[in-house]
């Protein structure tokens, strides 16, 4: 008998290390590698199911790792993998995208438009062309080309990153474009900023930009850090507050930026007020002269419907859509 258990649990030990790697992630096999033993790090996980074009779905993963994993000193690291989600074999980005060529011409040529200007303003952004296709994540608001941090790294250390809603890639998708901001901005809720939302919790989430900027006679402004976040701000209006939301980048079904004044107003209800924003406006709220034009959130679902909070919409001179911003319904712009 004594044999027995003995065979039994010499048998057991032989087991359970192939059990235990068989129980592991993606997600734990790429910390093991990522962080040192004895060392402790932050992960943060992230998974998004992604419908295909042939009907089949994938798995968007995503980690990030933060500590002082790279020789004892600090870094961020972020690895990703898209995988079939039926049977866990990984898939190429052509599974999602139309010409991989013709993406990396795209990125590269919206990145020095869109975005090298605003970064050379705080740091040295020579590095972020090309544009890397080999660590990119997908979830409900667009997709993220992720950065090694020698390339392109924050102030805050933060390993660098660019973001892109789902309609800004267009023709480069096989897949039809999400409208993530449409049911968002019905809760409340702008690329997974929080109306109302204490602005201190929001930038210990989210990570500044740069130093925040008066607006409104009195107002902060705030810049976030977060890639997915490149042209979002939100304004403290009151008891440390973010009482208005804004967005640059923004799909409100089909309603984006370039959009002309008559389009808008034939694909939403009618709207609560009209007005006309002059130069000294337009410096003292950071905007555009031009019109701004504000709604009820309702317009969004019909005549009949209710809601707490309004939302605006920006055009320049020449009635070109340009900002969105989300207003607590207590807000009323002077």
């Amino acid at each position: 008998m004594r044999k027995l258990l003995l065979i039994v649990l010499i048998l057991l030990c032989l087991a359970l290390p192939a059990l235990a790697e068989e129980g592991e992630t993606w997600f734990d096999r790429q910390f093991a590698e990522l962080v040192p033993p004895g060392v402790e790090a932050r992960r943060e996980e992230k998974t998004y199911a992604l419908p295909l074009a042939d009907g089949c779905t994938a798995e968007s993963l995503r980690l990030t790792v933060e500590g002082d994993i790279r020789f004892g000193r600090y870094a961020q690291i972020t690895r990703t993998a898209l995988v079939d989600a039926a049977t866990g074999e990984a898939l190429e980005l052509d599974a999602v995208f139309t010409d991989l060529d013709a993406l990396q011409a795209f990125l590269d040529a919206y990145v020095e438009e869109n975005v090298l200007e605003a970064l050379n303003t705080y740091l040295d952004a020579n590095d972020l062309l090309p544009v890397p296709l080999d660590c990119v994540s997908f979830d409900e608001y667009g997709v993220t080309f992720h950065y090694p941090s020698e390339r392109f790294m924050y102030f805050s250390g933060h390993a660098g990153a660019v973001q892109l809603q789902w309609y800004e890639l267009g023709d480069c998708l096989l897949i039809p474009p999400e409208s993530a901001t449409l049911a968002r901005l019905r809760q409340g809720d702008l690329c997974g900023l929080t109306l109302n939302a204490p602005v201190e919790e929001l930038m210990a989430r989210y990570g500044a930009m740069t130093d925040p900027d008066y607006v409104y006679g009195g107002g902060l402004i705030y810049d976030f850090e977060a890639p997915a976040l490149r042209g979002i701000q939100a304004i403290e209006t009151g008891q440390g507050r973010a009482g208005i939301l804004r967005a640059s980048r923004f799909d409100l079904n089909g309603i984006r930026p370039g959009a002309s004044i008559a389009e808008v107003m034939g694909k939403l209800w009618m709207p609560i007020g009209i007005e006309l924003i002059d130069q000294a406006a337009a410096e003292d709220g950071r905007l555009l002269s031009g019109t701004v034009i504000s709604y009820e959130l309702a317009a969004l679902d019909g005549p009949d419907e209710t809601a707490d909070s309004s939302f605006r919409l920006y055009f320049d001179e020449n009635d070109t859509l340009y900002l969105l911003e989300l207003c607590s319904s207590d807000i009323r712009r002077d």
